[in-house]
């Protein structure tokens, strides 16, 4: 959950710095410097930061093999990101423009795609480990599949019953 909540914190990053530098000329100031932001840019990294905050939300409310699916388009995701900070990436510095910022924006949106890469690899590996939303609020039915003896003492106290007396 750390590394989609990183990622898409990388991805937004990146939308806010500048992606490129350009000269403009206009008629009544002459030559003007035009920055353009990763969201112009690249208007899809704030949506996939979105998706990334979204799939936390849907690994932690669903299990079983749907959880994988989730894990594989995390995955996808973090391709397309990855994809997305390593196209049009500026060759040759422009005189008077800085290009750390730029370096850095680039860099944050591969940044932002390992993780979502790793993260979709963690989920796809420990899909039945991981903690279900509302898995404490079984059925009965459900609930009395599980027969490991501390979580039986757990449940008969959660039940009212007290499991010292034999009842």
């Amino acid at each position: 959950m750390a590394l989609l909540a990183l990622a898409a914190l990388a991805l937004w990053l990146a939308s806010r710095l500048a992606w490129s530098w350009s000269r403009q000329p206009t008629p009544l100031h002459g030559l003007v410097v035009d920055r353009e932001d990763g969201s112009q840019v690249r208007p899809a990294l704030v949506p996939l930061a979105l998706l990334a905050l979204a799939s936390i939300a849907a690994i932690l409310a669903i299990g079983g093999w749907p959880r994988r699916v989730v894990g594989v388009l995390v995955a996808l995701i973090g391709v397309a990101a990855g994809w997305l900070g390593l196209t049009d990436v500026p060759s040759a510095r422009p005189a008077g423009f800085p290009t750390v910022e730029v370096l850095t924006g680039h860099g944050l949106a591969v940044l932002g795609g390992v993780f979502l890469i790793v993260a979709g690899v963690v989920v796809i590996r420990t899909a039945n480990r991981l903690p279900r939303l509302g898995a404490g609020y079984q059925t009965p039915r459900a609930a009395r599949k599980v027969r490991d003896p501390d979580q039986e003492l757990w449940h008969a106290l959660s039940e009212g019953h007290d499991p010292t007396t034999g009842d």
